[in-house]
């Protein structure tokens, strides 16, 4: 049986993008439809466990991007893979038909679905940068449902900086790779707002209203046994610490090389190698890793200062309780 595989969205095309407001990249918030966020879900459970893409549609106004609809990319078979063509004529077939019933067209960025926080990598930083090449308000807008598991915020999003974007153009007319930034300078995190009709708001504040005197403390959810997902975080970060360490090895044998190659031509004819040139270790990929153990100690710090607060609850419960389980 054929397998979905994670499919990388292509940058939209200039008659794809929607260009309005293009000059300024700046806005303070967005404002995220609850539909939006219930069709990601649903694509990312339809897929389970493999990573899924998307395009967020909406409407630019003034200091606020408005995401009000959404749809997946193409998922396919392990044998078969979606070309570039393919999905960008899906991608215009589905703008049409969602025009068609005065739906929002108009492309304002993409999704992504993630496990453990894990979706910086060189492809999403080439994606989000052609985005916004094309798009400068676009967003990349990231789901990762084992944080709802445990209570957490599942959604977030994010856009390369101005300062980034700048320093790699500049690189790329140059054919070189951008330096001169820390980890700090790559993404910005953006506010989020959850926005639904009126009648949904007034039937949930009813149903969570409706019998008050029947709310009681339950002691289940103190639950501190659940230990799996800070395990696995701590391991994600030790082989990220692992292989940050291998980039700064790589960079310190380029140093070592280079000040031995200094005055003196590379003796090719020599076996041992001595003098070889040694190509310059990438500064992107220190900034990656740096950015993804950021990550991850963020989610440990978070998830360990809730079990801290269970902890204390629980030695300070009252002695006729019952124990949590």
């Amino acid at each position: 049986m054929a397998q979905a595989i994670f499919v990388w969205p292509r940058a939209p095309s200039r008659e794809m993008a929607h260009r309005e407001g293009a000059g300024d990249a700046e806005f303070k918030r967005i404002d995220i439809d609850a539909l939006v966020m219930l069709q990601i879900m649903k694509h990312c459970k339809q897929h389970v466990p493999y990573q899924v893409t998307g395009v967020l549609l909406g409407l630019d106004i003034e200091d606020t991007l408005q995401v009000t609809h959404s749809f997946g990319h193409i998922q396919k078979g392990e044998e078969v893979r979606v070309n570039d063509e393919e999905s960008e004529v899906y991608s215009y077939d589905m703008l049409r038909k969602l025009r068609d019933v005065n739906v929002d067209s108009n492309t304002i960025g993409w999704y992504q679905t993630t496990h453990l926080g894990q979706f910086l990598n060189d492809q999403m930083i080439e994606c989000q940068y052609q985005y916004q090449l094309s798009i400068p308000k676009s967003i990349l807008l990231v789901y990762d449902p084992l944080q709802s598991v445990i209570g957490k915020p599942a959604f977030k999003a994010v856009q390369l900086t101005a300062d980034f974007m700048s320093k790699q153009t500049a690189a790329r007319e140059l054919g070189q790779s951008a330096t001169d930034f820390t980890s700090g300078d790559m993404f910005k995190e953006i506010p989020i707002a959850i926005h639904s009709p009126a009648i949904i708001e007034a039937f949930l504040v009813d149903w969570a209203l409706a019998d008050p005197i029947s709310t009681t403390t339950q002691l289940e959810t103190l639950d501190v046994e659940n230990q799996h997902f800070l395990e696995r975080n701590v391991q994600l970060l030790i082989g990220s610490l692992d292989e940050l360490m291998n980039e700064q090895r790589k960079l310190r044998d380029f140093e070592v090389q280079a000040a031995r190659n200094q005055g003196q031509q590379p003796d090719r004819n020599r076996r041992d190698g001595r003098f070889r040139q040694v190509a310059a270790p990438r500064q992107l990929d220190t900034m990656i890793l740096s950015q993804q153990i950021q990550q991850y100690c963020k989610q440990i710090n978070n998830f360990a200062g809730d079990s801290f607060g269970k902890i204390y609850l629980l030695s300070n419960k009252p002695s006729g309780s019952a124990s949590a389980k």
